[in-house]
This record gives C-alpha cells, sequence and structure tokens, in this order.
C-alpha cells in the first residue's frame, strides 16, 4: 500500500465528493481522480457510488473511516511529533541502577525535586549489576550510576567526583588529635569490596601500608558505619556519604594522612534513550542533584 493514498482516501470518506476532496488537500481534480481508481483497485472496491445526483460511501468504505483516521492521526501524534516530556503532569516510571553509597549521595536531592516539580514521577532503584552493559541494553534501566574505572561501551557523562576520608568511633583513644600513618598501620580495617575488586584509594592504601590489617571486608559501603561503632576499627568512606551518617553513628570523621585519589561516578546510558526528552531530563536532574549535595 502507497501511505501517500492514505490522506486522501481519508478526504474521499471526509467530502464524498472527488472535487471537494481534491480541493482539501490542494490536488487537481485529475489527480484525485487517479488516486481514487488507485484505491479502488488496491481495497476491490468502488469506495464512492453515485446514488442520484450525490455519491455516497460503499458499506466497505463506511467500515473504513473510522481505522483510517485512527491511523493518519497515530502517524502525525506518535511518528512525526517530536516527542515531549512534561515532568509536571508526566505519570511516568524510571529505572536506576546504582551502588547504596551513590544512591543515597544523589537521590535525597532527586527526591525533593521530583516532589516540587514532577510528583506523578516515579523512580525505582535497581542494584548495580557488575555486566552494566547488558543490563542496560536488556532491561528497562534508564540510567546507571557507575564507578568511572568500571568500564563501558555506552554513552557516560561524569556526575560527580568524591574524596575520601576515614571513620572511626567517636571514642576510639587510640586515635589523637590527628589521623597519623601509625594509626593506619596499628588499627584494624574495615574494607569495601565489590566484585572480588577494592576501591583505588584502598588499593594506594595497601600499597604504601603493606602491613595495614583488614580486620573485616563488606560488600555494602552502608554497613561500614554500624560495624566502625564501638570498636578499634577505621575505614575509608567517601566524604558526602561519611557526613551523612557519622552523626548518627557516633562516628569521627578525619582526613587521610596519605594523598588517595578520588573516586568518579559517572552516568551511563543507553543510546536507545539518546533521543528520550524524559531519560534527559533523569540525567539533568541527576546532575544537578550531584551538585547540590557537596
Amino acid at each position: 500500500m502507497d501511505l501517500n493514498l492514505l490522506p486522501l482516501l481519508a478526504a474521499l470518506l471526509e467530502h464524498r465528493s472527488v472535487t471537494r476532496a481534491a480541493k482539501s488537500v490542494g490536488l487537481t481534480q485529475p489527480a484525485m481522480s487517479n488516486a481514487l481508481a488507485r484505491l479502488r483497485r488496491k481495497l476491490d472496491d468502488e469506495i464512492l457510488v453515485r446514488v442520484g445526483r450525490e455519491y455516497v460511501l460503499t458499506a466497505r468504505a463506511a467500515e473504513l473511516v473510522g481505522p483510517v483516521n485512527l491511523i493518519l492521526e497515530t502517524l502525525t501524534t506518535r511518528v512525526l511529533t517530536p516527542p515531549t516530556f512534561d515532568p509536571a503532569t508526566s505519570d511516568r516510571a524510571f529505572r536506576i541502577a546504582a551502588g547504596s553509597a551513590a544512591a543515597l549521595t544523589v537521590l535525597p536531592a532527586l527526591s525533593t525535586t521530583i516532589a516540587e516539580a514532577a510528583p506523578g514521577v516515579r523512580v525505582h532503584l535497581d542494584e548495580l549489576a557488575s555486566a552494566t552493559d547488558l543490563t542496560l541494553s536488556e532491561s528497562t534501566v534508564d540510567v546507571a550510576l557507575l564507578p568511572d574505572v568500571v568500564p563501558t561501551t555506552l554513552p557516560r557523562e561524569r556526575l560527580y567526583h568524591e574524596d575520601w576520608v576515614v571513620v572511626a568511633d567517636a571514642c576510639n583513644d587510640h586515635i589523637g588529635p590527628t589521623l597519623t600513618v601509625e594509626d593506619l598501620v596499628h588499627l584494624p580495617h574495615v574494607v569495601f569490596e565489590w566484585e572480588g575488586s577494592r576501591v583505588g584509594a584502598q588499593q594506594v592504601l595497601e600499597r604504601l601500608i603493606p602491613e595495614l590489617v583488614v580486620q573485616m571486608v563488606v560488600f555494602e559501603f552502608l554497613m561500614i558505619p554500624h560495624l566502625v561503632r564501638g570498636t578499634r576499627m577505621v575505614a575509608l568512606l567517601q566524604r558526602r556519604l561519611a557526613r551523612r551518617l557519622a552523626e548518627p553513628n557516633g562516628l569521627r570523621v578525619m582526613e587521610p594522612p596519605i594523598p588517595l585519589p578520588t573516586l568518579t561516578i559517572d552516568l551511563v546510558w543507553n543510546p536507545r534513550n539518546s533521543g528520550d526528552p524524559g531519560c534527559a531530563w533523569l540525567r539533568k536532574q541527576l546532575i544537578s542533584a550531584a551538585t547540590s549535595s557537596k
């Protein structure tokens, strides 16, 4: 079927006259008569038949009025019209894959934005999988918050930089006014490990202090404050996360005595979402949330 014939068919069905249909779409009468002949052959139906001095639709043509109008409306509103996204009226659900530390850093500010500017929008937080590329390409995840050391072939954009602090129980009397290298040597550590790998800052710390004692290894940063509290142990923690969790967990936050590489978190998304205004809005809000959480 030549899709160019659909608007002409719609005009014929509406006006029931070759002359009036031709005028409505800007064609000459001979051109519309030619289109009618083509449509009759394609549909194997007369479409318009003379009854007295008027033309009327055949039974088959009358049945086509609704479907043809629906096709043209769908083509106009869903195919040819650029997609739009209005956060104030949208009820869309977004899925974000992230580790708990990145989520706790960014999502509180994002939730405030959503409550104020997009009350109908919903967010589902998914666990960050090691196979991030597969997760984004074969699931409904819209965006992932991924450490920059994790490789990906998908588009990525810098979300935020984070430096490291050392946390300890506020009553740990084995530490003086400032944290020293000797403190890190003699005190046991809680260490985060994911998929068998430790963060760059932890690796640097262990290279510079070969005798560092790792007493506990955890897969979740949010466990660290609860494990450090009431013990002699210390641990590396992202600054913003430590600032949020220190007071309710009775922790002391200290600057590391050794320069450590920063942690960088990127936004990663599937190229299929590059032209999606809703996903573009979400990425913009996440970047704004990361900036406001400093």
